[in-house]
């Protein structure tokens, strides 16, 4: 602990000693005036002593003030409240991060359970994929999807679900082969905005319009691909979309893994 009452001491001291001398040399320059003949150049020591005089005062009682007991106390608590302040700030951030991270978790986790709503009482992999396309409609806004499944040691990914799809089933590709062959061998999530006209086209009621943006994502298991689906939309999937949808790249495709692995 610093004892502040013995260094004002000290810079007491060491004043009087400045002020002492510069008096002794003060007098001893007025001496030398007295007597000397021409006195240009002592009157710039004068000057000169003068603003040494005024340093030392200004030095002391800045020294003065820093080693005054009470402001140095008022310093260090006004540094320490600050401290507590800004650490209670960090805290209350983390916390609010740890709760919309918790909340973002449990969200996620209700969207990919009621996507996987249903799978347990299908039959057949046709019933599971156009389940699955159902259950994604409710979370994306999609005005088309196609599951694309692969069985085990075949080389054909083979449409076994649709969703408003108008005409005849997609012809099977390999992997590797196309747009979707391309996605089942990187297998990562892929959107496409600005879709060509000729494309694909949705039909209704109302007439026809052209989706805008196109998503294919893989499902993948034991980090093979067993499934691809395509969706389109007229809008841009959000963060949180898309969050979904990475996530079901190996939860489905584990669901889809036991559902095919049961059924053999």
């Amino acid at each position: 602990m610093i004892n502040l009452p013995k260094y004002r001491r000290f810079i007491l001291v060491i004043f009087m000693v400045i002020i002492i001398a510069a008096c002794l040399t003060l007098a001893a320059i007025w001496n030398s005036l007295i007597t000397a003949s021409d006195v240009r150049n002592e009157g710039w020591i004068i000057v000169f002593l003068f603003i040494l005089i005024a340093a030392c005062i200004a030095l002391f009682y800045f020294s003065f003030r820093l080693s005054d007991p009470v402001a140095h106390k008022e310093n260090i608590d006004a540094i320490v409240a600050t401290e507590k302040e800004k650490l209670k700030k960090k805290l209350e951030e983390k916390k609010s991060q740890e709760k919309e991270t918790r909340t973002e978790e449990i969200n996620l986790k209700e969207k990919i359970d009621q996507i996987a709503a249903g799978l347990q009482s299908v039959k057949s992999i046709d019933s599971f994929a156009n389940k699955v396309l159902m259950n994604i409609s409710k979370q994306v806004e999609i005005v088309r999807g196609i599951f694309f499944f692969r069985a085990n040691k075949e080389e054909l990914f083979t449409c076994k679900g649709e969703y408003a799809l108008a005409g005849n089933k997609p012809a099977p590709f390999k992997l590797g082969e196309n747009l979707d062959g391309q996605v089942a061998k990187n297998k990562t999530l892929t959107t496409i905005h600005e879709i060509p006209e000729d494309y694909f086209r949705i039909e209704s009621g109302l007439g026809s319009a052209l989706p805008r943006h196109l998503i294919i994502f893989p499902l993948v298991c034991n980090n093979e691909t067993v499934a691809v689906i395509e969706l389109a939309t007229f809008r841009k999937i959000d963060a949180a979309q898309a969050k979904i949808l990475n996530t079901l790249i190996s939860d489905l495709g584990e669901r889809l893994n036991k559902f095919v692995s049961a059924k053999l």
